[in-house]
């Protein structure tokens, strides 16, 4: 068996003679980081670990459930449909979002005295009885699994049969339902740049049957659109530097990015789901932003990374957004299955009891070159920071409203299309 031991630094001992025990029972073990290639990048190599395993062994400690890259790891686990063994050092109050991936049909006992030995035996069952887990290489990528929560329950059939007389707890996903829903809680859906995504469902419809959930942190720093003309301020080799085109806004647009929601950047990037997003007019590439940098044309569609059975239950919506300066109607309709709030909508935050400030994740600080993350936030003493909305401002065609980091007493900010340090924090509506 390829087995992956999740845990805690903290918890490394237990997990080194976890490791040492599965081994020399003929099983081959990852152990972070212990198996990590000289060379090679930390979070690569802990996804090819989980997604070469056969099985999860997960070190269940308060240490590993307040632990986010613990959390991550086995929502891979759940996403690939691996089944996990729950070692448990201690009783543990398990926190929202460990809960959603580790809630069982029965939860025994804390490990025996002799624990150890138990689990290598467990496993050596496992190993012997198991002939509905495919081998690793026959695994399939989860865009072409058909109902991968069916065969896994088949899977750990026999870990089932063995948990009354080994006393450790085997974990089984659910499915999301109106009844392990409640507004303002935190559930994990998807995953982006090979991390879970973990939402806040900001609203419930009234017949409980659809949810929206949006982005608990900013994701990444993009552009809302990059302009037309190839590179910001500039229409060939005119420059627009420090000019007002507030009366020109065809100009306006073309050097400084286009605010309308329907045909911007942002909006394709955040509605594919293929590894090689296509753009109508200018792609967003770094030469074309204001700093030249974050540009995203070559990163696959945000809903690249979500299984097929997530995509089919995120809802697509009519989304109703305010006409730019440019338009001749008040509004716009498009239909999308991931969207940005619009200004009206931010009421919902006040409704379900919730802040609009968020942070952005680590992951979203790594990947931006910019940096104004730190010298628009952190070095003015907060940790929040601007992220887009997709109204535009309405007498202009270049500018779009974001909500501000909390610095200001204005919640409410604006700024041009085509700037590209600014957070992202998708939503989408959810059948339950």
């Amino acid at each position: 068996m390829h087995v992956f031991i999740s845990h805690s630094s903290q918890d490394a001992k237990i997990a080194a003679k976890l490791c040492a025990v599965l081994e020399e029972d003929g099983n081959d073990c990852f152990l972070a980081p212990r198996d990590i290639r000289s060379g090679y990048e930390y979070a690569e190599e802990i996804i090819n670990g989980i997604d070469n395993s056969d099985l999860i062994v997960l070190v269940l400690s308060e240490h590993s459930n307040q632990s986010p890259h613990v959390l991550r790891e086995v929502e891979r686990a759940v996403s690939r449909s691996i089944p996990i063994i729950v070692y448990k050092l201690q009783e543990v109050a398990l926190t929202r979002s460990m809960e959603y991936f580790l809630m069982t049909h029965q939860w025994l006992g804390a490990q025996s005295d002799d624990g150890y030995s138990e689990l290598a035996e467990c496993v050596r069952k496992m190993d012997a009885g198991n002939t509905s887990l495919p081998p690793q290489k026959e695994r399939v990528s989860p865009e072409k699994k058909k109902s991968p929560r069916f065969s896994f329950f088949k899977g750990v059939a026999v870990l089932l049969s063995l948990v009354a007389a080994i006393g450790l707890a085997v974990m089984v996903p659910r499915f999301i339902t109106e009844k392990d829903l409640e507004v303002g809680e935190e559930i994990t859906f998807g995953s982006y740049n090979n991390e879970p995504v973990v939402w806040r469902i900001l609203r419930i419809s009234e017949d409980k049957t659809e949810a929206v959930l949006i982005s608990k942190d900013i994701l990444t720093m993009k552009a809302y659109d990059a302009p037309e003309s190839g590179k910001y301020n500039y229409d060939g080799e005119k420059s627009y530097w420090g000019q007002d085109l507030d009366t020109d806004l065809e100009l306006q647009a073309r050097v400084r990015g286009n605010s309308m929601w329907a045909t911007s950047n942002i909006r394709t990037w955040l509605n594919s789901d293929q590894e090689v997003v296509k753009y109508e007019g200018q792609a967003p590439v770094a030469r074309a932003m204001s700093n030249m940098q974050n540009g995203y044309h070559g990163e696959p569609g945000f809903l690249y990374g979500f299984t097929a059975e997530e995509r089919e239950q995120i809802q697509e919506t009519e989304i109703i957004t305010k006409a730019n300066g440019l338009m001749d109607s008040s509004e716009t309709k498009t239909r999308d299955k991931v969207f940005l709030l619009s200004k009206e909508e931010l009421s919902w935050f006040e409704e379900a009891g919730m802040s609009v400030l968020a942070k952005p994740t680590d992951a979203a600080v790594g990947q931006d070159d910019t940096k104004w993350y730190k010298s628009y936030s952190l070095d003015v003493g907060v940790d929040t920071f601007a992220w887009w909305l997709r109204d535009p401002v309405e007498t202009a065609s270049g500018q779009c409203y974001m909500v501000g980091n909390g610095y200001g007493e204005d919640t409410i900010t604006s700024n041009y299309a085509a700037l590209e340090g600014f957070g992202i924090r998708p939503a989408i509506r959810i059948c339950i």
